[in-house]
């Protein structure tokens, strides 16, 4: 009920009551409901005379759901009896009323009386409703997480578990209560999670474990839980809220690249050139021929640390010292590179490998191999040289197609440039120059150089042989850059472009004019499409996204899409279906993509053209 009808109820009272100045709905009734007094706010409020509310015609502004409920209050044989119930205005909106219903303390009254009082509680029913809607978000959101939650109390036994958690390990809410959970880890790792928990809780840092759980039936699988406390106001923990992941394929990649690595390992000391070998009880070394040539020393040299020294580089020689120390301790494997240096100034790159090897009681020996992998650093070296030679050329040969471009965005400013600058010449050249209107044109002049001086850097940094430099931005910002550069090129292949940016794009860290080259790439890519005929618009959609592993951003076209047969090839090098394409183009943009720590991905839109766009993490 508005205020203003509470103002209306009470002016003027009714004598006859004597509570009409309150600001609620007030009457009397008896055990059967019938009504017998009402307080003004009853008629203001509902828009029924006095002679209409009494006996049951005040129900009728009651809900009909409300109407049992009311009347089991009323016949209550305690004392007040509250409910919540909704009344009917004078409009035919039900509001809710937190109404009290009490027998009278007014001696002159009849026992069988009832005085109702009720309240407009709207907004309480408002919030609690908003309250209870955020409560199921939640409890949906739980239940639908991609991840197994629980809770637990501050002692560390658990009250709550998702339906992903109780359907992954085949539980109960009631089996998992308090300690019950650890029945499902595995034998070999109970006591040990057990112990980890019951001493965490203690504490108040974030937990980590893994372990395994299952049942030996469908067998056990690794998971890795994680949890962090809830304090109170005065920072006590009182409860933990955790998150369980299954870790079982990262486990499994885990041991298959452990091994792996053993086997490899193997193959270099079955495979490598020159061979090594020491007693370090006797001080006595062995050099096979081959280690010898490597180190370009003659065979009269005596082998041992001190020879194999003074080959070292400068720089690398505080490195293989410690390195050495640790062979002769003859604990662990010790695996190290390092550079030699000769007198003529040339350079080797070597990769060392020692292994402890305990030849007999009597014996302390270590053996090893050592490679020269010069040719393997070298052409690592000129790989990458050729890779950014190679993009920076691939830049310049976009220069052609990119002139008319570049010609329209710096001519616009120009004629700016010239036309404000003579109208600032016109105003400061009347018999009482205009200073005012003159500044403006020179502000204007100002603006358009700073936009051409935008242009012309831009351009630099495309055309410039520069070295990669990454720095935090906006991919939307760079796409919205991009177009106008080829606005020339989007005209003379008769297409249009539409944007699809997401909002709420997470910065990356890349170089801007790398990624740039890549869009400008695609786009091309795209323009270039076959056409289903030679009078078709090209229209090409650029969409930028995020997703769990950083931002993505894809290009559409309206082609024919790409053939099942080439996806596999599509970013090889020197691949390409049109006639008069070199096929660097995608391979060039998988290498910077990739040098970024993301990936390109092709398809065909099921709606028919090619999407063709990259993935780029987000920095943490």
């Amino acid at each position: 009920m508005s205020e203003a009808a509470f103002r209306l109820a009470s002016d003027p009272p009714d004598k006859s009551f004597g509570c009409d100045g309150v600001p609620a709905l007030i009457c009397e009734i008896d055990l059967d409901r019938r009504g017998r007094r009402f307080n003004r706010a009853w008629e203001v409020f509902t828009g029924i005379n006095p002679a209409g509310l009494v006996g049951n015609g005040w129900l009728n502004a009651v809900h009909e759901e409300d109407r049992e409920v009311l009347g089991r209050a009323a016949n209550s044989e305690g004392g007040s009896q509250s409910v919540d119930v909704r009344i009917e205005d004078r409009n035919g909106q039900y509001h809710w009323f937190l109404v009290n219903i009490a027998p009278p303390t007014d001696v002159h009254l009849p026992r069988s009386s009832r005085i109702l009082v009720a309240l407009p509680i709207d907004e309480r029913k408002a919030s609690e409703a908003a309250r209870d809607a955020e409560s199921a978000d939640i409890r949906m959101m739980l239940q639908n997480v991609p991840t197994m939650i629980w809770r637990t109390t501050a002692a560390g036994e658990m009250d709550y578990a998702n339906e992903r958690y109780l359907a992954r390990w085949s539980q109960t809410p009631g089996t998992i209560s308090g300690w019950g959970w650890k029945d499902s880890v595995h034998p070999d790792d109970r006591d040990g999670i057990v112990n980890y928990w019951a001493n965490h809780i203690g504490t108040d840092i974030d937990g980590i474990y893994e372990f395994r759980a299952g049942a030996p039936g469908t067998g056990y699988r690794w998971y890795l839980s994680i949890a962090t406390c809830r304090r109170d106001e005065d920072g006590n923990v009182v409860q933990w809220y955790g998150a369980t992941f299954d870790i079982e394929d990262r486990k499994r990649a885990e041991h298959e690249l452990r091994r792996n690595e053993a086997f490899l390992r193997q193959g270099q000391l079955i495979n490598k050139s020159g061979s090594v070998g020491a007693n370090l009880r006797t001080g006595e070394h062995h050099w096979s021929d081959e280690t010898y040539r490597i180190l370009e020393l003659d065979r009269d040299v005596m082998p041992g640390f001190e020879p194999y020294l003074e080959r070292v580089h400068p720089d690398d020689i505080d490195l293989v010292r410690e390195k050495l120390e640790q062979v002769k301790r003859n604990e662990i494997d010790v695996e190290f590179e390092h550079r030699l240096f000769f007198p003529d100034g040339r350079i080797k790159y070597l990769r060392v490998l020692v292994n402890p090897a305990h030849a007999g009681s009597d014996e302390l020996n270590a053996v090893g191999v050592i490679m020269d992998v010069t040719s393997a650093k070298t052409a690592e070296q000129e790989m990458h040289r050729a890779q950014a030679e190679l993009t920076r050329i691939t830049r310049i040969a976009t220069m052609a197609e990119l002139t008319a471009s570049i010609a329209h965005e710096i001519n616009q400013p120009l004629s700016g440039i010239l036309t404000n600058g003579e109208a600032s010449l016109r105003w400061l050249d009347r018999a009482e120059p205009d200073i005012a209107e003159a500044r403006e044109a020179i502000e204007r002049v100002v603006i358009g150089a700073r936009r051409v001086s935008d242009v012309v850097r831009q351009l630099r940094a495309i055309f410039t042989r520069k070295d990669p430099a990454p720095t935090k931005f906006d991919l939307n910002d760079t796409v919205r850059s991009t177009l106008p550069l080829l606005r020339s090129h989007i005209n003379h292949h008769r297409g249009s472009v539409s944007l699809d940016l997401a909002g709420d794009l997470p910065a990356i860290f890349a170089d801007p004019v790398q990624i740039q080259q890549v869009i400008i790439n695609l786009l091309t890519n795209g323009l270039q499409a076959p056409r289903q005929s030679d009078t078709d618009e090209r229209r090409l959609i650029i969409e930028t996204a995020r997703d769990e592993g950083g931002v993505t951003l894809r290009v559409t076209d309206d082609g024919p899409g790409i053939d099942e047969a080439h996806l596999t090839n599509i970013f090889e090098p020197f691949f390409t279906t049109k006639n008069d394409g070199m096929g660097m183009g995608l391979s060039i943009c998988q290498s910077i993509v990739e040098s970024h720590g993301g990936r390109m991905f092709a398809r065909t839109d099921a709606a028919g053209g090619a999407i063709v766009g990259f993935a780029l993490p987000v920095p943490s």
